[in-house]
């Protein structure tokens, strides 16, 4: 019998890993049906996309107050085709102001709710934990730490490992200190938001003529994320670079060093293993909320949450200017032992997340999930079980 699936993917990488656990699900059943809000990877995955996700890709106090009609207007029509529409079951990703928000009403219609890739309650707004012990029905988490807090609080949680060992592959090869020096090679990654690419552009056009002045031969390629498109980039970031549409994980490679942009790219680029630096800024207000709120204090960035110590330099908010970063690159460009020994703690990430075939697991769990829901459905019981209650 075929089942519909109801499924939300917010940013670029939650796209492509709700794309490779839809095409796990449809092996288990390839009658399976799915409708949501995604992507290009959602939608070449086979999903009919009521909602596109660029329309939620949002971050920040200030961005969601830009945005807010658009926002409102997108959960409202999710809603009501939802209302109308009930799914069998959903699977929600990352994704918290929006999907906690969908779990709600998906709760109140009687529709089981999977949440794979947790919202950080761990590290900030706590009180989330309350709305999820209330409309999530199974977590599927993919970092070892977010299993124990589950637990603790009683969630239905599975650790599942992390996708992106998927598609992400450890580098062999790094250059020579010789030839890094004489032409250094360097990717910024912005943000996969238009909003970070905003706040980010003119302090990453400052770090570029920063390079460029100290290092006239240097290359340096900034890859876009799918999420974006080059005009738009190219508004708030100066010219002197190579723009990458969709290749971020090569660039990382070719790559001597990197600037990344807070985000699942610094776990991306901590898995490849080029050394880097991690910046952020937001606006005042968001960056006043995230330091008040925030309970998990010693890190902003998953690789050093990880190995729980600093193995990558963080620049957030007042910290991230052009001078501070330019300095933490001439110290990865130059010192040859400290970019060596970045490289090196990189690795122990990978060993954190555990094995290969996080999406694997992620639909046997659900499939685990479903039959245990449909085995203890009223029309399934026989009668003598009924006449023991």
């Amino acid at each position: 019998m075929s089942k519909c699936l109801f499924m939300v993917a917010g940013e670029a990488s939650a796209d492509m890993h709700a794309a490779s656990l839809l095409k796990e699900l449809q092996k288990q059943n390839p009658d399976l049906k799915c409708i949501g809000v995604g992507g290009a990877a959602l939608k070449k995955a086979g999903m009919d996309v009521i909602l596109d996700s660029e329309k939620l890709n949002v971050v920040g106090i200030s961005d969601w107050w830009d945005r807010l009609i658009e926002v409102i207007g997108g959960y409202r029509k999710v809603i009501r085709y939802l209302e109308k529409n009930p799914p069998d079951y959903a699977v929600l990703l990352d994704l918290p102001d929006f999907n906690l928000r969908v779990a709600k009403k998906l709760k109140k219609l009687g529709v089981p709710v999977i949440y794979y890739i947790s919202p950080q309650v761990w590290a900030w707004r706590k009180y989330r934990i309350n709305q999820i012990k209330r409309d999530i029905d199974l977590m599927l988490v993919v970092f070892p730490f977010e299993k124990e807090f589950y637990a603790k609080e009683g969630v239905d949680v599975v650790f599942v490992g992390h996708p992106l060992l998927e598609t992400i592959h450890p580098r062999v090869n790094y250059r020579l200190q010789s030839e890094v020096l004489g032409a250094p090679r360097i990717a910024i990654l912005p943000g996969s938001r238009k909003s970070e690419v905003r706040f980010h552009g003119a302090l990453l056009s400052d770090l570029i003529h920063l390079i460029r002045e100290r290092y006239p031969q240097a290359e340096i390629k900034v890859p876009i994320a799918s999420t974006l498109n080059q005009s738009f980039v190219e508004q708030y970031i100066s010219r002197g670079v190579v723009f990458e549409t969709g290749h971020s994980h090569e660039v990382l490679n070719w790559a001597d060093i990197a600037v990344v942009a807070s985000g699942t790219a610094t776990l991306e680029t901590a898995l490849i293993g080029t050394p880097f630096l991690l910046f952020y800024k937001v606006s005042q207000s968001s960056a006043w909320i995230y330091q008040n709120l925030m309970k998990y204090r010693s890190f902003i960035g998953m690789p050093n949450i990880l190995l729980q110590r600093e193995v990558i330099k963080e620049f957030f908010q007042e910290k991230a200017d052009p001078k501070t970063l330019f300095q933490e690159v001439i110290k990865l460009i130059e010192d040859n032992q400290y970019r060596r020994e970045q490289a090196v703690n990189l690795q122990c990430c990978r060993v954190k997340l555990g094995d290969l075939g996080a999406n694997i697991r992620a639909a046997e769990s659900i499939q685990q999930f479903l039959n245990s829901k449909t085995s203890k459905s009223p029309e399934n019981l026989g009668g003598d079980a009924i006449a023991t209650h």
